[in-house]
């Protein structure tokens, strides 16, 4: 994996060096060294020395600019080294090497569509003596325009420049064998060079690679096959995930097997803008349980991310962009740890002063209450108890005016003529608006009437559809009893009365908890809800637990 990336970066950016390899094309598969697996042109040159440009496949586009940064660099190298390969044309005295997306070129458009073969020899004479130029041909398209013929046209090759052609894979073979070995002519290798023919500069005199230099070894270590090395370098790009990776995969293979993954990988990544922050919280691995903790510490804050279960779903995501937006971070919807902490510290603020407002409440709503039970219930009569209660359901006070009531209640029995307290007694064993309405339609003014009336004020409220919504949010919230044991003895802490703390909510219970909610001014229902529950424990460092 490490020399895939080297060979990236090589091709990419490579490093000033002496010798210098311009690659255009890839070699046919052939028999030979290679088997029938095409060499890795770039692995090989890379290797002996070379600043490798270029790569392959390869669009006009590419090749023009491969072309012009390998011109850019020649000025003062010691040796070049142009390898061509693939389908070549001619019109009278030019060639060009068709680039890989050339479609029915003729003479008219080729210029657009190739490299002339004129020019790149033009550009290696820059080194005369050390230039060397590798001329591949593989079959050309059949549907070439008007103008144009399939071939090498004649060579006009300048001075100092050596010409080596042949068919595709014999060339590719011999630039990774032969003239990567020590102590050989330009003439000897030549001439040694089975189907390859070479004109221009054939020097006996002119050693290629002189003796000393590092070539490598065919027979132990086989150049790599193109196809592995391409897989590599597409690895490679996999793991780093980002831009310039895909980016250098693409300046390599623009046409290759996974030049399609790596452009749609890259509008992915330019379509996400917040592509980078997404994977750093990922990199958090944050436990469902640190979830669940962030979700409450933005409930607290009033940010509303529907829901405390762990899920970073889209509304959790709004309310982190909130808070982020409100906090002066880039607003995108993913946490790093300072976000993290910033929001557990405001948090924990915002608790204290909401436990602060709420205690502030429950005094004013206390005094509030002890002053209309001494208009009221203070005098012990029927009527005032019943003004109170329907005032103060679950005041301070409430447990003794519904004592003193129902002595009252248990006198008017004994009181009550035979069969008015027949009338009630069936309508108390039905326990229905529809009796107590009938006792009163019966007794409007029977001894039972105000009791009557109070008793269908308190059904009708339970058949509310209020009050069904809030019993199924509280059945949603599927807490087991060991929770609601805690809500249970955190309200006995706050001093509200819940009764025996046995994870059963009774009467007493739900009195505290509308007692809770009425405090910190939360939708008072008597039931539990997520809104309630994360006030009542985030606060007091209790875990939330679900069944």
């Amino acid at each position: 994996m490490r020399r895939a990336i080297l060979l990236t970066l090589a091709l990419v950016a490579g490093p000033a060096m002496a010798d210098r390899a311009l690659i255009l094309g890839q070699p046919e598969a052939g028999r030979g060294l290679f088997g029938g697996s095409a060499p890795d042109l770039a692995a090989a040159y890379e290797g002996a020395g070379f600043t490798v440009i270029g790569g392959s496949p390869a669009t006009a586009a590419l090749m023009r600019e491969g072309l012009a940064r390998f011109l850019s660099g020649v000025a003062g190298e010691r040796r070049l080294v142009v390898h061509l390969s693939g389908p070549f044309v001619r019109s009278g005295s030019d060639t060009w090497l068709l680039a890989d997306d050339a479609k029915a070129p003729s003479l008219a458009t080729v210029a657009g569509q190739g490299l002339a073969l004129s020019t790149i020899l033009e550009i290696a004479a820059e080194v005369p003596g050390q230039s060397v130029v590798l001329i591949g041909t593989s079959a050309a398209p059949e549907n070439l325009g008007a103008g144009l013929a399939a071939g090498l046209g004649p060579l006009e090759v300048p001075q100092g420049v050596t010409v080596i052609r042949g068919r595709s894979a014999q060339v590719g073979a011999f630039a990774v064998g032969p003239l990567m070995q020590e102590g050989r002519s330009l003439e000897a290798l030549v001439n040694g060079a089975e189907g390859l023919t070479g004109e221009g500069y054939v020097s006996a005199a002119t050693i290629w690679r002189p003796e000393g230099e590092t070539a490598p070894e065919p027979s132990s270590e086989p150049v790599a096959d193109a196809a592995d090395v391409e897989r590599a370098v597409w690895e490679s790009a996999v793991d780093a995930d980002s831009k310039e990776a895909y980016l250098g995969y693409l300046a390599r293979y623009p046409l290759g097997q996974f030049a399609d993954a790596a452009r749609k990988a890259i509008a992915e990544i330019e379509a996400e803008p917040y592509r980078a922050e997404r994977k750093a919280e990922e990199a958090l691995e944050l436990s469902r349980d640190e979830r669940r903790g962030i979700q409450r510490n933005l409930t607290v804050l009033d940010y509303k991310p529907r829901g405390i279960d762990g899920i970073f779903g889209p509304g959790t995501r709004g309310a982190i962009k909130a808070f982020q937006e409100k906090n002066g971070f880039p607003p995108s919807t993913y946490l790093t740890r300072q976000q993290i902490t910033r929001l557990s510290e405001q948090a924990e603020r915002r608790s204290a002063e909401l436990e602060a407002e709420a205690e502030r409440r429950r005094l004013e709503a206390e005094r509030a209450d002890r002053a209309y039970w001494e208009v009221t219930g203070a005098a012990g009569d029927e009527a005032g108890l019943r003004v109170y209660l329907k005032k103060y359901p679950d005041g301070i006070y409430s447990e003794i005016a519904q004592e003193q009531l129902s002595i009252i209640e248990e006198d008017k029995r004994r009181e009550a003529a035979a069969q008015d307290r027949a009338a009630w007694d069936v309508a108390v064993q039905a326990n229905t608006v529809a009796s107590y309405r009938n006792y009163l339609v019966a007794y409007p003014k029977g001894a039972f009437a105000e009791e009557a009336r109070a008793q269908i004020d308190k059904l009708t409220v339970e058949a509310s559809p209020d009050r069904q919504e809030a019993e199924a949010r509280e059945a949603a919230l599927g807490l087991p009893q060991f929770t609601k044991v805690l809500v249970e003895r955190r309200l006995a802490q706050l001093g509200l009365e819940p009764g025996a703390t046995d994870g059963e909510f009774d009467d007493q219970t739900r009195r505290a908890i509308r007692r809770f909610q009425r405090d910190r001014e939360l939708e008072v229902t008597g039931y539990l809800d997520e809104a309630t529950v994360s006030r009542m424990l985030a606060d007091a460092g209790i875990r939330i637990i679900r069944e």
